[in-house]
C-alpha cells in the first residue's frame, strides 16, 4: 500500500503540472457521479420506454454523443478523484459502474460479467487502500487524520 501511495502522490504532482487540472479539480466528483447518472439514465430509458421511442433516444445518446461524453467524464473524474483527497468515494463509483454495466439484468454475457467483475475487484482493492493508514497522507507526506 505504501508504494501505491507514493505512485498516487507522484501522479498528483504530474496532474498538477497541467493547467486544465486546476480548472477541472473542483468538479471531479460531479464528473464522476454525473457520468454514472447519465449512463444509468441511458440504460433505464432503453429498458422502460417502448421500442418506438428508441429513435429519439439514439439521437440523444448516440448522434449527440452524450453517452460517449459520459464515458470520458467518468474516466476523467475517476483519475482526478484517485489523486485527490476524495479518493474514499472512488470505490463506490466503481461499484456503481459495475451495477450500470449489468443493469437491465437480462442478456448478461461473459463480456459484461467480466467487465463488472473487474470494476468490483478494483473497487474492493481501492476500498482496502482507503481504509489503510497510507491513504491519509497529504501532499507534504504528513498524515492528515490521526486517531
Amino acid at each position: 500500500m505504501q508504494q501505491f501511495s507514493v505512485v498516487l502522490q507522484e501522479t498528483r504532482k504530474w496532474f498538477q503540472s497541467f493547467r486544465l487540472y486546476g480548472v477541472l479539480a473542483p468538479f471531479e466528483l460531479h464528473l464522476l457521479f454525473g457520468a454514472l447518472g447519465i449512463q444509468f439514465l441511458h440504460e433505464l430509458l432503453y429498458a422502460i420506454l417502448p421500442y418506438s421511442s428508441h429513435h429519439a433516444l439514439n439521437v440523444i445518446f448516440v448522434t449527440i454523443p452524450l453517452l460517449l461524453i459520459a464515458l470520458y467524464a467518468f474516466w476523467i473524474g475517476a483519475w482526478m478523484t484517485l489523486v485527490s483527497g476524495n479518493v474514499k468515494y472512488l470505490p463506490y463509483a466503481l461499484w456503481i459502474n459495475a451495477f450500470v454495466i449489468l443493469f437491465p439484468f437480462n442478456n448478461i454475457g461473459l463480456g459484461g460479467l467480466v467487465g463488472a467483475l473487474v470494476y468490483v475487484g478494483l473497487g474492493y482493492v481501492l476500498f482496502r487502500y482507503t481504509a489503510s493508514a497510507y491513504a491519509n497522507v497529504n501532499h507534504s507526506g504528513r498524515e492528515t487524520h490521526r486517531f
